[in-house]
């Protein structure tokens, strides 16, 4: 009888830790479960985290516009001499259009700037001296172009919403200047370079810009016409007009360096 129930006794022992097993084994399933489901939100959050701040730094910052103070350089190189602007001033307004989705070892990206609009403008004072009186007068001269810029760029990413970007542009440009009671017109072909820091919707660059053109020249000063102006015509042509009013052709060099800040959005 003794050794039945010593039986019993073990059977109830050993189904007891077969239970406490069954409820380990439970237990320890439904915490990898659990673990599981937890890394898995884990990764889901950061994935999201870092889609929203690539969003924030790249495609929410594709466009720009810019406002910049313009120091220029206009060189005559067909009577020769070089005149120095007082002050200038440019608008820009463009988007980058990045080559790729994802950046490359995470920071770096690639793109084709296009600027829409591109206005440039300078004033300068053009001192004249009489030797007879020695006295000495100024007038002012005024440059302006109009263009559109297109070219290649790079930005680097290296934490968070810092950006520093590097660009050269192609920039078909028409310029128009007026010194000396003369208008002087032609299409120039521009050449952009510049670097920009970035951060979030703020970006602080410099550029410089160059280039030449033999510009085309209609004078209006008042001295250059007369009664024999036009000969024996009572009614002289637009195109006798035209010629008594043109200026030769000089050739020009326009060189400048822009400081500007930008926004981006």
């Amino acid at each position: 009888m003794k050794k039945f129930y010593i039986l019993m006794i073990l059977a109830l022992a050993v189904s007891g830790v077969r239970a406490q097993e069954q409820t380990k084994e439970a237990t320890a399933q439904r915490l990898d479960s659990l673990q599981q489901v937890v890394d898995q939100l884990t990764t889901n959050v950061a994935t999201l985290e870092k889609e929203n701040l690539n969003q924030a730094i790249w495609k929410d910052r594709a466009k720009y516009f810019n406002i910049g103070y313009v120091k220029q350089t206009l060189t005559d190189k067909t009577f020769g001499g070089d005149i120095t602007s007082d002050f200038g001033v440019s608008l820009s307004n463009g988007k980058t259009y990045y080559l790729h989705k994802k950046p490359i070892a995470g920071m770096i990206k690639f793109g084709l700037d296009w600027t829409w609009l591109d206005i440039n403008y300078a004033k300068s004072s053009i001192d004249y001296g009489d030797e007879e009186s020695g006295t000495t007068e100024s007038s002012d001269m005024h440059q302006a172009e109009l263009g559109m810029q297109f070219g290649p760029s790079v930005t680097i990413n290296p934490v968070h919403h810092l950006k520093v970007s590097g660009y050269f542009r192609v920039t078909p440009s028409y310029s128009m200047l007026y010194m000396d009671e003369t208008f002087h017109h032609h299409y120039v072909t521009m050449l952009n370079a510049g670097c920009a820091v970035a951060w979030k919707a703020i970006s602080l660059g410099v550029e410089w810009r160059w280039g030449s053109a033999k510009y085309n020249g209609l004078t209006f000063d008042g001295l250059d016409f007369d009664e024999d102006s036009f000969g024996e015509e009572d009614n002289p042509s637009m195109g006798d007009v035209m010629d008594q009013m043109s200026a030769p052709k000089r050739k020009l060099k326009t060189s400048s360096m822009r400081i500007y800040l930008s926004f981006r959005f």
